[in-house]
């Protein structure tokens, strides 16, 4: 509604407009300069009709941005809400350090061990291009 209220105030006030005035076949026996000022007038005129519509355009749909539901959102948790999830949090804070530690605590053997050690230095080796990209780098040359 507001939308097909708002179209029609920017038809009339657009229509309305002098900038969209066809000149008159009387006018070619103005000079060129009047022409001109006429329609540089028309052109302001028109750019003050856009304005006024832009501004009217924003100032009707405002008050249909701000509606009760949103406003409720805003509000500060009951303190039975607040409550539930503190303990929401403080359960997943204990599940995680829970983890941790069983991870922790599994012996490792010494196979294992080597086994986890060479996966590691696997993953850090570079290649060829690698090193001497990282050579370059060190010394400062543009290789």
């Amino acid at each position: 509604m507001k939308s097909c209220c708002v179209s029609v105030l920017v038809i009339a006030l657009v229509a309305s407009s002098e900038a969209f005035v066809l000149p008159s076949s009387s006018s070619s026996s103005i000079p060129t300069t009047h022409l001109c000022a006429q329609t540089s007038s028309s052109r302001a005129e028109f750019l003050r009709d856009v304005a006024a519509t832009s501004i009217a355009s924003v100032i009707v749909s405002l008050p249909g941005m701000a509606t009760a539901d949103d406003t409720d959102d805003l509000a500060m948790p009951t303190a039975d809400e607040q409550k539930a999830l503190d303990e929401a949090a403080l359960q997943e804070k204990l599940r995680r350090k829970a983890e941790l530690q069983k991870q922790a605590r599994r012996p490792i053997g010494y196979a294992d061990s080597m086994e986890a050690e060479k996966r590691k230095q696997q993953s850090l080796k570079k290649s060829k291009e690698e090193k001497r990209i990282a050579l370059c780098e060190e010394l400062g040359r543009g290789c």
